[in-house]
This record gives structure tokens, C-alpha cells and sequence, in this order.
């Protein structure tokens, strides 16, 4: 679907998912390249559940945190998505960052986080 030195993203057809998967740090047009193009396909395909596997993941740059809080979670709320999942070690240095967004995003979407792709209800 989308794979870059940056990013991969997958379309689980089963799940009616997106799976984001993370393999470097990266900013500015690396970082949000990949997520305007799953929005695209969110709205093409009326995509239910966004994933995001964090295991190679990294802390954004504040200008992007500041890009996805402004530009891409709005267009995840007014899209079909109705579930976010973290996929996240319990040791992992962003556990504090995606249990901030959990809480944050779960105003608007079912939040859950998961050790492993394979522990996804």
C-alpha cells in the first residue's frame, strides 16, 4: 500500500484496518506523507480501525505532534474510524506519550493498546 525508508503501511482487509508500522524517526514531509495518504485510503476504503505499531517508533518533533493534533486526528473523526490501537510494549520509552494519546483520543474513538499485531480483538 505505502512503504517508505520511513514508514509502511498495510491494509488489513480482515480487520477493515489500517496498520501503520514504523521503522525510523523521521519529520517534517517523511512524517506526514504517510499519514495523508492513509487518509485517503481511510475515506476510499470507509476504513474502520487505525493501527499503529510502535515498537520501532520515536517522539515526534513538535511541529508534527502540533500537524497530527490539528490536521489529522480532525480527519480521523470525521472519517469511518471508529477504533485506534497502539501496538506497545509495556517497557517501551513512549508507553507515557501513547497513554497521554490514549486517553486524549479516546474522547472521540475505542482506544486500545496491545503487546503484539496478534493481540488485536
Amino acid at each position: 500500500m505505502y512503504n517508505s525508508q520511513y514508514c509502511q503501511l498495510r491494509h488489513l482487509k480482515e480487520q477493515n484496518a489500517i496498520l501503520c508500522r514504523w521503522k525510523a524517526p523521521c519529520k517534517g514531509y517523511d512524517y506526514r506523507n504517510p499519514f495523508k495518504f492513509a487518509m485517503d485510503k481511510i475515506k476510499k476504503l470507509q476504513i474502520s480501525t487505525w493501527i499503529t505499531d510502535t515498537t520501532n517508533g520515536f517522539e515526534s518533533e513538535e511541529a508534527d505532534t502540533k500537524w497530527l493534533l490539528e490536521e489529522f486526528v480532525p480527519s480521523m473523526i470525521s472519517s469511518n474510524i471508529e477504533k485506534v490501537i497502539f501496538i506497545i510494549a509495556n517497557d517501551s520509552p513512549l508507553i507515557y506519550e501513547i497513554k497521554t494519546q490514549q486517553v486524549a483520543l479516546s474522547r472521540y474513538f475505542k482506544v486500545e493498546l496491545v503487546d503484539n499485531l496478534d493481540n488485536i480483538g
